[in-house]
C-alpha cells in the first residue's frame, strides 16, 4: 500500500515543481514585458514574417481539409445516409514538434508552454450541419491586418500578420521571442467530427 501513495505523493510533488518552474519562466519572461524587450532586428523581423506567411499557407491546407471532409459528409446525407445528420467538424493547427527547447526555455518548460496553449482558439475554425461554410478570408478574419498591439511597433506595417500569429501572442504563453524558433513544419491539422 505504501508504494502507490509513495508514488502519488512524488507525482504530486513533480506537478508542482513543473508548476513553480513554469509560473517562475512565466514571471521572468512573460510578464516582465516581454513585448517591450522584444527587438525588431532584420533578422528577427524576417523570421516572423516567414512564419506568418508559412502559417498563412498552413491555414489555407486546414480550410481545404475543413471544406473536403464537409463536402463528403454532405454527399453521404445526400445519398441517404443518416449517420452524420447532427455532425459538427472542429479542425485547428497545433505544434507538435520533435523537441520544444528554445533558447529562452527547456524542453520541460516549453512542454508545458505548449501545453497551455489553446491552439482550437488561436488556429481552430469549425463548421456543422446547415450551416454554409463561410469563405476563408471569413474564417480567418482576414479582411483585417492583425499587427496590432503585440505587431504595433513592427517596422513594415504593410505585411500581412495572420491572426493565428497574432493570437498565439495573445494567449500570453509564446513570447515574440520564442515565436523566432518555431519551426513552420511542426504545424499539423488537426481535425474532429462528431454526430
Amino acid at each position: 500500500m505504501t508504494v502507490p501513495i509513495y508514488a502519488g505523493f512524488r507525482n504530486l510533488k513533480n506537478q508542482r515543481m513543473v508548476e513553480r518552474r513554469y509560473n517562475k519562466w512565466m514571471e521572468e519572461h512573460w510578464w516582465s514585458d516581454a513585448k517591450d524587450k522584444f527587438i525588431w532586428t532584420d533578422e528577427n523581423i524576417k523570421r516572423l514574417f516567414a512564419l506568418n506567411d508559412a502559417i498563412i499557407e498552413k491555414e489555407n491546407s486546414l480550410y481545404k481539409l475543413l471544406s473536403d471532409v464537409k463536402a463528403d459528409i454532405e454527399s453521404l446525407l445526400a445519398a441517404g445516409k443518416s449517420y452524420y445528420e447532427y455532425y459538427d467538424i472542429e479542425a485547428c493547427l497545433s505544434y507538435e514538434a520533435d523537441e520544444y527547447a528554445i533558447p529562452s526555455g527547456d524542453e520541460n518548460t516549453m512542454f508545458e508552454v505548449y501545453r497551455c496553449t489553446n491552439f482550437q482558439i488561436c488556429m481552430g475554425l469549425s463548421t456543422m450541419a446547415g450551416r454554409p461554410l463561410r469563405s476563408i478570408e471569413q474564417t480567418f478574419s482576414r479582411e483585417l491586418n492583425w499587427n496590432i498591439e503585440f505587431f504595433q511597433d513592427i517596422p513594415d506595417r504593410e505585411h500581412y500578420i495572420s491572426r493565428s500569429l497574432h493570437w498565439l501572442v495573445e494567449q500570453r504563453t509564446y513570447t515574440m521571442e520564442d515565436l523566432l524558433y518555431l519551426n513552420p513544419d511542426y504545424f499539423v491539422e488537426c481535425i474532429q467530427i462528431r454526430n
